[in-house]
């Protein structure tokens, strides 16, 4: 019976250690991590306010120098028009600067002409903004989508970087079908499932440590390893919404906080490289 007991005992042992930040450390050396920035209105269509590009990206600028991280800001066009003062502050402190398309609406519910003229008035508002052409993209919602691809393609886009439930690999997409591999030029990064996107609101109430080692393991037949994180300014502050929308907005604020910093101490310990969207794309093509 003993014997039973301590058998038992050790299985749990494994079981919480497998699940804690000491699982698979390992494997974690030499992985890509990219954070990755929707920036935007609050929360929108439902608030539409600007504490995160006022206090959530100044928060992020601040926290990124702190630990060495070059990340992607995925901005809206309209907020590119609006406050092109966010943009600057992003790009001169070396992160890079992608496009959101042009507002934050569904794209795949819109003509193609319409997305068209989306990704175009976008990426013209961004260069003027910064003076650089944007070459990664992400669809509101991730609402991404065939056409997409192709007109981001002949836009000269580099990388496509909408979650999906099929993939969590960067891979060149098939024009007729995004969701399978294909010969398009573009490439496709999708965010990573932890299992579910590493997102805020859909890793709430874990550990983003547990997560991001969760997204390692998956990738045990990868030669190269790949973790895609998002997050969204305003999910740094603690903002209130109609309770409808409250398991979207649960995690801001101390949550999202809390576990970003974690999960950054953790990975200053690890053999990681910080890396932007396009240098990945440079990293897997060139």
């Amino acid at each position: 019976m003993k014997k039973v007991i301590a058998l038992v005992l050790i299985i749990l042992f494994l079981v919480i250690v497998g699940s804690s930040e000491l699982f698979n450390k390992n494997d974690i050396n030499g992985t890509y991590v990219l954070f990755t920035v929707d920036t935007e209105f609050d929360f929108p269509p439902v608030l539409n306010t600007e504490r995160g590009l006022d206090e959530g990206v100044p928060l992020l600028l601040s926290i990124f120098e702190e630990h060495g991280v070059k990340a992607t800001f995925l901005v809206n066009g309209d907020v590119a028009d609006k406050r092109p003062d966010v943009l600057k502050s992003i790009y001169q402190k070396g992160h890079e600067v992608g496009s959101h398309s042009y507002h934050h609406k569904s794209l795949k519910a819109m003509t193609k002409y319409e997305m068209e003229n989306e990704v175009i008035l976008s990426t013209k508002a961004i260069e003027k903004a910064i003076g650089v052409r944007p070459v990664s993209f992400r669809a509101p919602g991730h609402s991404a989508c065939n056409d997409l691809m192709v007109i981001l393609q002949n836009e000269g886009y580099h990388v496509e970087a909408s979650a999906d439930k099929i993939n969590f690999y960067p891979y060149h997409p098939d024009e007729n079908n995004w969701n399978s591999e294909g010969n398009m030029s573009i490439l496709r990064v999708p965010v990573s499932h932890t299992p579910a996107y590493f997102y805020p609101p859909t890793t709430y109430n874990r550990k983003w440590v547990d997560c991001f080692n969760n997204a390692v393991s998956s990738q045990a037949d990868k030669e190269i390893k790949i973790v895609v994180i998002g997050l969204h300014p305003w999910e740094l502050i603690e903002i209130d919404a109609p309770e409808d929308y409250s398991s979207y907005v649960r995690a801001t604020g101390n949550y999202t906080l809390e576990n970003l910093t974690s999960l950054l101490d953790y990975l200053d310990e690890q053999n990681v490289t910080y890396v932007t969207i396009e240098e990945l794309y440079h990293i897997l093509e060139d």
